[in-house]
């Protein structure tokens, strides 16, 4: 192994990452070596990652369930708070069940892990999330990719297996987390019904937003809970056989600790707040509105969603590289993709509630 020489190839080719050190927090504000930024790159949409939140009512939760049960789910780490969270949730969102994991990678994980030994093929769009990629390539399943959001494409591939005898699997993003751009589920519903297949949905940017009017047809969805809900964790909605299945063939279920109890209690809370939040869902979606009319102005050949991601598309790194810097000089952060996580060098800029329309100017 050459260590040292990947590292110089990454540096050469500007593919290199670095760890940047967050001092604080404050709405909209980021504190870098002692400077005010101001974030466009955080995933709590909503703001309600910032809430506060009552320490008396907090120490009582804590006194009543312990602090961590250090402990797989499986053994002794079940506290009895999923369960009651696991029940609302999904009575929310319409879903027999839902379980609760530790992160959304985990969540995509335990699905694909679940489902390897039922032969399926799965038809996965060409950007989804690196845990979708990696549950199914991790899990060995049979797998076709289709050119993202190319349904027409997709139509031909699941024709073409129409034939095989094999349980079909329709695997998608809601939102795609570098560009924003948001999957047609009516679209996705039809083909599902026409070729009888399974439809598996990650919601993590969308969970919350009410990008998706409903979930109904969708037989799995994922998401990851440190997003609009603002807290940490990650979830499963699906049918009661589905559950059982991941609970007993779910590796990243099965093979860890438990959420700490702590940790649950912030699911609780903003599980409350992300309810009635339609007055900080309407500020968001009117921000990004805004947001698109500006940059229609400046970037016609850029492409719009209405999801709170933007971003901007460079053809070269050194492009990509100088405006990031003068932006950050500004005091404006916002995330710079490289390969392999995007084709093409891109600046993503996330909206949040914390956010007005000044900040866009």
């Amino acid at each position: 192994m050459n260590l040292e020489q990947t590292l110089t190839d990454l540096k050469e080719k500007g593919l290199y990452r670095q760890l940047i050190n967050i001092e604080s927090i404050s709405g909209k504000w980021l504190t870098i070596e002692g400077q005010r930024y101001i974030n466009f790159t955080s995933n709590d949409y909503l703001g309600l990652g910032q809430l506060d939140f009552d320490p008396q009512d907090y120490a009582r939760f804590l006194n009543q369930y312990g602090h961590h049960l250090s402990s797989s789910r499986l053994i002794s780490g079940n506290s009895s708070v999923y369960h009651s969270l696991e029940s609302r949730i999904s009575q929310w969102l319409g879903f027999e069940a839902c379980i609760l994991l530790n992160s959304g990678y985990d969540a995509n994980l335990a699905v694909f892990n679940s489902l390897k030994d039922q032969n399926i093929l799965v038809f996965s769009d060409q950007k989804n999330h690196a845990s979708l990629i990696d549950g199914i390539k991790l899990s060995s399943i049979e797998k076709v990719i289709f050119k993202h959001l190319d349904y027409d494409e997709l139509e031909e591939h699941l024709a073409l297996y129409q034939c095989v005898d094999m349980p079909k699997v329709i695997v998608s993003d809601s939102i795609f987390s570098t560009d924003g751009s948001i999957a047609n589920l009516q679209r996705l519903i039809e083909l599902k019904k026409r070729y009888d297949a399974w439809l598996i949905i990650d919601d993590s940017h969308g969970l919350g937003l009410h990008t998706l009017e409903h979930y109904t047809e969708i037989d799995i969805v994922t998401s990851s809970l440190s997003k609009a809900w603002g807290a940490h964790g990650g979830a499963i909605l699906c049918s009661h056989t589905v559950k059982e299945l991941i609970t007993n063939k779910g590796r990243s279920l099965i093979y860890t600790s438990g959420l700490p109890t702590y940790q649950l209690y912030f699911i609780q809370h903003r599980f409350e707040y992300i309810q009635h939040a339609d007055t900080r869902r309407k500020k968001l979606f009117g921000l990004s509105d805004y947001f698109n009319r500006q940059l229609q102005i400046y970037f016609p050949n850029q492409s719009i969603s209405m999801s709170p991601i933007k971003n901007i598309v460079f053809e070269s790194l050194h492009d990509a590289e100088r405006i990031y810097r003068r932006l950050y000089n500004q005091k404006l952060f916002v995330s710079y993709l490289r390969y392999p996580t995007v084709q093409n060098p891109t600046l993503r800029i996330s909206l949040s509630y914390f956010h007005d329309k000044d900040d866009i100017d």
